[in-house]
């Protein structure tokens, strides 16, 4: 029975992508799991796994093109036959057990070639991976005052070495289960996979984990080689560019904006930060976060012509990385406090320069944060990302002249937060109310610092 595999919604916002390459061919069979495309949507590049075992019977959309979320870009037939000999290979079956299925590989065809020619049994990888294990296990002995491994200490070895054959990798090799297009990369750059963790679903070694692994052996940044790879001068990936160019028209023609800017003394924030070793930023979000839960109506998604208040408040963050502008989103931001904040923020944004985002990092944000002050800007204006209906606009912190509540003059840390609203959902008294609570945690931010679980002051 034929399938068609469509171009899937990888993101919230998502609604076209760019197929960036095929890793298989018309008439090739796929097993569910295996990697068959690299797609670019408007915040990443993503690996696309087959979710059905079959025989691509034909690719529809070729490498570089983009198209719309839906659009068929290959058809899957579950009962053609492979072509040029890919067939999917058959475990022997061992009295009740079901026959297992594995996708061939080319190595893997060789080695079934060259036992019918040396009249050799045909055991499957991994079989052969058990028993020369077994042969390494009595051949070697343990160093002096070592103990020598119980049966029971050496299965589980013995199981990964079968899995690792079965994938490819050297009998003894202690890696994860790769992805065809991580092993592929991993040989053309020369990266071993036992040295490389994995963090895909179960361990799973994916290309930006070999990307990264080839980052830190040539002592470039991640992202510098994708720009490498992608021929892209300066980092930038142009086919990225496009696409926010496209989402950020949208946004600007359909939304009408409105701003209101607020002027916050820093003086406590900088004071206290630098004890608790967290960010300014992390102030910001967690004052943030409190701020939405009073003001509930800013947390919402514009959607079929009327605001709709969104459950949770997940905040996302704008991050600048060397192949472009992604918005990783930190999730249920009011059952944190400032610390599980702080160690969140950091986790994403170091995702992000690594290029290790998954779908769901940058998925359902409720509200965005832009924070350009680490930039030297004083001040400036976002633009929402639909369908929020806000967005704040962080600036840096300068020393000001200010005059105190008893009018002697002294100098401030000043800092600019602008609110840029959605006028169809917010009116101007609901972006300065906002605005004034987000003010007055940041003036006085020891309730942010006081340890106290926001789920128990609601």
């Amino acid at each position: 029975m034929a399938t068609e595999i469509t171009m899937p919604k990888l993101s919230d916002t998502m609604e076209e992508g760019t197929i960036l390459k095929w890793h298989v061919a018309e008439g090739d069979r796929v097993s569910r799991g295996d990697i068959i495309a690299e797609v670019e949507t408007d915040k990443a590049a993503m690996e696309m796994e087959a979710f059905d075992d079959g025989v691509v019977t034909a690719i529809k959309v070729p490498d570089g093109e983009t198209v719309a979320v839906g659009t068929v870009i290959a058809i899957l037939d579950g009962a053609a036959p492979a072509k040029g000999g890919k067939e999917r290979k058959e475990m022997p079956a061992a009295g009740a057990k079901e026959k297992e299925t594995a996708r061939q590989e080319p190595e893997e065809v060789a080695a079934s070639a060259a036992e019918k020619e040396t009249g050799g049994a045909a055991a499957g990888p991994a079989q052969q991976a058990e028993q020369e294990a077994g042969e390494m296990a009595e051949a070697q002995e343990p160093p002096e005052g070592q103990e020598r491994k119980t049966p029971e200490a050496e299965a589980p070895e013995r199981s990964r070495s079968a899995d690792q054959a079965g994938r490819g990798v050297p009998p003894g090799g202690l890696v994860s289960p790769a992805s065809p297009a991580a092993r592929r990369l991993a040989e053309a750059a020369g990266i071993d996979l036992s040295r490389v963790r994995g963090t895909g679903p179960g361990g799973r070694v994916v290309v930006a984990d070999v990307e990264q692994a080839r980052a830190e052996k040539g002592g470039v940044s991640a992202g510098a080689v994708r720009a490498e790879e992608d021929g892209e001068k300066g980092g930038k990936s142009v086919k990225i560019r496009r696409i926010v160019a496209r989402k950020m028209i949208e946004a600007w023609e359909t939304i009408p904006h409105f701003y209101v800017t607020v002027a916050v003394d820093m003086t406590d924030v900088i004071r206290f930060r630098k004890d608790l070793k967290v960010s300014i930023n992390d102030f910001i979000v967690a004052a943030t976060a409190r701020s939405l839960r009073e003001h509930p109506w800013v947390n919402s998604h514009f959607i079929d012509g009327e605001a709709v208040e969104q459950a949770a408040i997940n905040i996302a963050m704008a991050v600048a990385t060397d192949r472009g502008l992604y918005n990783p989103v930190l999730k249920d931001c009011a059952e944190r406090d400032l610390r599980d904040i702080s160690r969140s923020s950091l986790e994403l944004a170091e995702r992000a320069h690594q290029g290790k985002l998954s779908q769901k990092d940058m998925q359902d944000g409720t509200f965005t944060i832009s924070n350009m002050g680490m930039l030297g800007v004083e001040s400036f204006s976002a633009i929402i990302t639909p369908p929020q209906v806000a967005v704040l606009a962080v600036g840096t912190a300068r020393g000001e002249l200010v005059v105190d509540e008893h009018g002697e003059s002294t100098i401030a840390p000043i800092l600019r937060l602008t609110l840029s609203a959605d006028h169809r959902a917010l009116d101007g008294a609901d972006a300065a109310e906002f605005l004034a609570t987000l003010k007055s945690y940041l003036e006085a931010p020891v309730v942010l610092i006081a340890g106290d679980n926001p789920r128990e002051s609601k």
